[in-house]
């Protein structure tokens, strides 16, 4: 059986647009790329809001995803593939990072992860779906600035992953956050995502990009 870690954030964990409650695991996209994989894989969920790449929020204790990455690969060994989609949050307002270096932040997990023992078979970086604009008063405002910096994400995204020789792909171009809040990806893209990281998957594991 192969093993599938999904590292992420919010819209790994399954936070709707809004932010009220969590979807279904049959609705989250990790559920549906399970039930699209079947029963030779096991998919790992690893979703924490407000997750970054490798930044501390001065206002949220334990989200620096660098610094979790290697309990959360010992906890689930051995990994055949590692999907790690992270960066939204890393876009905030308060962080004021740029593009480029929150895709060095995405590089230095990459880094971490290829440094593993037991070795990761695969290692795939998603850039994330883009933020959008919102009337949400608060995502306006923490988000400030954030759609245009997050389309930047991806062409940084695909260099650091060809340059430590990981797997790329580009969630935003199947995937859109919802205009509710601009950040988080309703039931219909958790699925449309599923269905195009099976694809890309099951192309890894048979030796494509």
């Amino acid at each position: 059986m192969r093993a599938i870690l999904c590292y992420g954030d919010s819209n790994t964990w399954g936070d709707p647009p809004g932010g009220v409650g969590r979807y279904e695991w049959t609705v989250r996209w990790p559920g549906i790329l399970q039930e699209r994989l079947g029963g030779d894989y096991r998919v790992v969920e690893e979703g924490l809001c407000g997750r970054t790449t490798c930044f501390d929020d001065p206002l949220s204790p334990n989200r620096n995803g660098l610094t979790y990455l290697p309990v959360a690969l010992e906890t689930h060994y051995p990994i055949d593939i590692l999907v790690i989609m992270l960066g939204t949050n890393d876009v905030k307002a308060r962080y004021n990072h740029s593009a480029f270096t929150i895709a060095q932040g995405a590089g230095e997990l990459l880094v971490a992860a290829k440094k593993f023992e037991p070795k990761i078979r695969n290692i795939l970086l998603v850039a994330p779906p883009h933020v959008v604009k919102s009337d949400n008063v608060e995502s306006s405002f923490v988000f400030d600035g954030a759609e245009s910096k997050s389309q930047e994400l991806a062409q940084y995204f695909k260099y650091f992953a060809d340059m430590n020789g990981c797997h790329f792909f580009d969630a935003a171009s199947v995937a859109r956050s919802s205009p509710i809040d601009g950040i988080h990806i309703d039931a219909g893209n958790h699925k449309i995502l599923a269905e195009a990281l099976s694809k890309k998957v099951r192309n890894v594991f048979e030796g494509g990009n």
